[in-house]
């Protein structure tokens, strides 16, 4: 546990060590703030409802592009710079190097969430809105985000270009996200549902906890770390 943690020290380092994280995290607050009070027909100030079932809507939509711009360079930036033949040959084993590294992701994404925390304050503040609701809302949010970024570095382990590692997890997490309303009716609706990310944390933004949900969260979360780590041993055996 120790590799693991001093690995994640180290990537938060990188992360705040330069603007971008900074610039990336309030970015995300401000626009997922500015949308839910304020933007289309359903702003929050317009629809006078004291609830923030739309703050974590919007928000899980603009994580979407936001997760794959923090994940991409977590392995495919060592593979450029040449750093991870050398991270290899330490006493590190490669499910640590995935983890220490998913694990900073994952604090970085803490952060976000801790700042997101303004706006059900602010609504908590001006009316009286279900205190159980937010709670388990930021749950599901939580769980959201962190299958996001399990993709998003199983998508850089297979790359060195980071370009192309958010390109393809924008995309996985785009259909995983999309493809619930792609049928609506028969057998196939129901397997569909059940694969769409959607339809898993819409549960929590109505105060409900479904273990079925938070199983197929870490289900993803464990099946993409696996894979990430399998990236990483294979390419050992196909030098």
């Amino acid at each position: 546990m120790n590799t693991i943690f001093a690995l994640m020290r180290k990537e938060l380092k990188s992360y705040f060590n330069s603007p971008i994280a900074f610039i990336v995290i309030a970015v995300f607050i401000i626009l997922s703030t500015w949308i839910f009070f304020y933007y289309g027909d359903y702003a929050f100030f317009d629809r006078g409802v004291s609830d923030v079932r739309g703050l974590f809507q919007y928000s899980s939509i603009i994580l979407l592009f936001f997760a794959p711009a923090l994940s991409m360079r977590l392995i495919a930036e060592e593979k450029y710079n040449g750093t991870l033949e050398l991270l290899v040959t330490m006493p590190i084993e490669d499910h640590e190097i995935i983890i220490g590294k998913y694990l900073s992701t994952l604090v970085v994404y803490a952060v976000m969430l801790l700042g997101l925390a303004v706006t059900p304050i602010t609504v908590m503040s001006i009316g009286e809105p279900e205190i159980g609701v937010i709670l388990t809302s930021y749950l599901g949010f939580f769980l959201l985000g962190a299958t996001y970024f399990a993709i998003g570095i199983a998508a850089s382990a297979f790359t060195k270009n980071q370009v192309v590692a958010f390109i393809v997890t924008f995309l996985l997490l785009g259909i995983l996200y999309l493809i619930g309303g792609a049928v609506s009716s028969g057998p196939l609706a129901a397997i569909i549902n059940t694969i769409s990310i959607h339809g898993h944390f819409e549960n929590f933004f109505k105060g409900i906890i479904d273990i079925r949900d938070i199983v197929y969260f870490i289900s993803i979360i464990a099946l993409s770390l696996y894979v990430a780590s399998t990236a990483l041993t294979s390419r050992k055996f196909l030098k």
